[in-house]
């Protein structure tokens, strides 16, 4: 529910940006530019504080953002491409979401920090996603405006599908900052409870495969890919299926699950879905597959 009103919010003030813009005639300038970005980017890091429990803290987050995001905006148009709403604006936008999930994972939620696997793999999928439905919307947001001038209640839902994949991948599944400690302390007597950011290196999962402990592990790449050579005794469900097949992920809401994908973004959004729908306890293999297979782990087909 966080997520979605941090949505709204940040939809809000973005529209009200826009109006501004438009209606006062804003010239596009660096001060400018700046100016908006770090007042629009301070309400998401807001937004991602509240996530994490500390809405303060996240302010500076989204000044620093904005900052990196605006000031690779100008190095872009003067280096790259030199027209206002081209080429820039789209990777501009990527690197302040690698801003973003960096300061969110590190700083924002010390001392429980993410990891930089867990990081990397949320702002890739911030940035990619989120690049998309903001390529989908730009026409809409920025282009030329209809005979009857600008409907800013499109323009709202325009934002809020742009900013929606970036700050739910972000924030959906990771839990407050107190939660997430209690997780790192908690313990069960049959095998230690981890937070949702653990992680295990293959060679220590091979280890327990080996010794036969029951383990349970869950493989959300393409079932091509999947055929082609998985580790030893894992459970095939594609990233897109896993909500719907639910009932096939192996064991309980209550017992530990090892994920893996290729390279982690998918096994980031299948993680997601699970905690959403109630699982609670989710181990990423360090690396995914391409470090299983990098090391000459055992692979089973």
């Amino acid at each position: 529910m966080k997520s979605i009103v941090g949505v709204l919010v940040v939809a809000a003030v973005a529209t009200v940006g826009d109006f501004i813009w438009y209606t006062y005639g804003v010239r596009h300038t660096l001060l400018a530019g700046l100016t908006h970005g770090a007042l629009l980017l301070a309400v998401v890091g807001a937004v991602l504080g509240a996530a994490s429990g500390h809405i303060l803290k996240g302010l500076p987050i989204g000044g620093i953002a904005s900052i990196g995001g605006a000031a690779s905006y100008f190095v872009l148009v003067a280096v790259m491409d030199r027209r206002t709403y081209g080429s820039a604006i789209p990777a501009a936008w990527v690197i302040t979401w690698l801003i973003l999930a960096a300061l969110d994972g590190r700083w924002l939620r010390a001392p429980a920090r993410r990891n930089w696997a867990t990081i990397a793999g949320r702002g890739a999928v911030a940035a990619v996603i989120g690049g998309v439905a903001f390529y989908l919307v730009m026409n809409t947001l920025w282009g030329r405006p209809p005979a009857g001038g600008r409907n800013y209640v499109v323009q709202f839902f325009a934002w809020a599908f742009a900013w929606a994949p970036g700050l739910f991948a972000l924030t959906v599944g990771g839990g407050a900052v107190a939660a997430s400690n209690a997780s790192l302390t908690a313990s069960a007597t049959t095998a230690p409870v981890v937070d949702a950011d653990s992680s295990l290196t293959g060679v220590e999962l091979l280890e327990r495969i080996n010794r036969g402990e029951t383990v349970r592990i869950l493989d959300v790449r393409s079932e091509g890919e999947f055929a082609a050579g998985h580790v030893p005794g894992a459970v095939n469900i594609p990233f897109t299926k896993v909500l719907s097949r639910k009932d096939d992920v192996p064991g309980t809401d209550e017992d530990e699950l090892i994920l893996y994908c290729g390279h982690g973004p998918r096994a980031y959004i299948a993680a997601a879905t699970l905690r959403h729908s109630g699982r609670k306890r989710i181990i990423y293999l360090s690396g995914h597959w391409a470090a299983w297979q990098a090391a000459g782990l055992r692979v089973e087909r």
